[in-house]
């Protein structure tokens, strides 16, 4: 039998250079379940063979490197829901999709809701962030306000017009109401083996606590602030694995000194280092302004981590959605506190309780056999594609 043949448009692209990426690359490139074609801006992508590169309007060449960037940005975030790029109708039409899969972001879900309507071929929307609210983009290609509640908007309207809905969390979910045509598809996760857990000491009798993941924004400041602290413990030690940063170059400098901010790895090299640590960190913001954002995203770091059977400390605010799925779980301890001094001592105060320390284990590691299984999530992505094209 013919594999489905899925149309892909997005920024998110299957890489490996964070998780969202990693998750779609695990997908569609580790697996060869799909024949994949890929529509997005400025793609350069070694791991599809069928591609079409999106290229700017003339007049956004020139303004693109200039300080009328985010005009030209906000501009093209309308006017996508709206127009289409030169040549993208034909290629679509050459390629035949089954379906036509997005996941949504400020740029590309305009294209794909059009292509699905005129086309007549049906719609997979995958939710993994609300971009349009996020604050981790560059000021250039910030949404402005009102362009903000334009794009909720039009997520909104995909959200009714897809034929499928997956979304990245229950969170994410419920902000969408709970549509009959939906289901939750966590990110997915890299296959390890089981991994025996024990929690030692090591390094002048410290206990490492290990971080991967992006240190921007909000992130960043929290980290920042735990990591000052950690540095003068006695029995604490915190090793950050940067996927990116905004930390100024004398904090880079001081936290590199103190052998706490490390060299980005590679996920495959990454692995020696997790399978070394006794412990691992999340972190979600506490900002207000971000409460939509932490509530529906989830951090990848679970299924980095999980496999591992170590204590997950989460460092967020109780609504959010890693505080909630540990607390479900039994599989992490929360820390729903503001301040890295308060922080630093639950995390002394945890991993004295060897016993806790254990079930939170071995729970992570259930869950990492279980829920956040890669082979059932993938399932889950088969048999939503399998069902539009029976």
């Amino acid at each position: 039998m013919d594999k489905p043949k899925i149309l892909y448009i997005s920024s998110v692209l299957p890489d490996t250079s964070c998780g969202a990426r990693i998750a779609i690359y695990r997908h569609f490139v580790l697996r060869d379940d799909f024949h994949i074609a890929i529509a997005s801006y400025d793609l350069k992508n070694e791991h599809i063979k069928d591609q079409f590169s999106i290229k700017r309007r003339k007049l956004g060449e020139i303004l693109y490197k200039t300080r009328f960037a985010r005009y030209y940005y906000n501009f093209i975030f309308i006017s996508n829901w709206y127009l289409m790029p030169k040549g993208l109708v034909n290629y679509v039409k050459a390629f035949d999709p089954d379906v036509i899969m997005t996941v949504p972001d400020n740029l590309h879900s305009g294209f794909a809701l059009q292509l699905a309507e005129l086309l007549n071929k049906p719609l997979v929307a995958d939710y993994q962030d609300l971009f349009p609210l996020s604050l981790f983009f560059p000021q250039y290609c910030k949404p402005y306000n009102w362009v903000r509640k334009f794009l909720m908007k039009k997520y909104h309207k995909l959200n009714a017009s897809a034929d499928k809905v997956l979304y990245t969390s229950e969170g994410m979910f419920d902000f969408f109401g709970r549509s009959r045509n939906g289901k939750v598809l966590y990110p997915i996760g890299h296959a390890i083996p089981q991994i025996e857990s024990a929690l030692e000491t090591n390094d002048n009798g410290k206990f490492t606590i290990l971080y991967a993941g992006n240190c921007y924004g909000s992130y960043g400041e929290m980290l920042l602030r735990l990591a000052k602290e950690i540095m003068e413990s006695e029995n604490l030690r915190l090793k950050i694995f940067p996927a990116g940063n905004d930390w100024s170059k004398d904090d880079i400098s001081l936290m590199a000194n103190a052998g706490i901010y490390q060299s980005f790895l590679p996920f495959e090299e990454l692995k020696k280092e997790l399978q070394k640590a006794d412990a691992f960190l999340t972190v979600m913001s506490f900002k207000e302004e971000e409460k939509p954002f932490v509530q529906t995203s989830f951090t990848t770091k679970w299924l980095d981590y999980a496999p591992y059977g170590k204590p997950i400390f989460v460092w967020a605010p109780k609504y959010s959605s890693a505080s909630i799925f540990a607390e479900k779980h039994r599989c992490g301890f929360v820390c729903d506190i503001n301040d890295a001094k308060l922080v630093m001592g639950s995390f002394q105060k945890a991993l004295k309780d060897r016993s806790l320390v254990r079930l939170f284990g071995e729970n992570a590691q259930k869950v990492s056999d279980t829920i956040l299984n890669a082979e059932n999530i993938h399932s889950i992505l088969k048999d939503t594609i399998k069902e539009l094209t029976a």
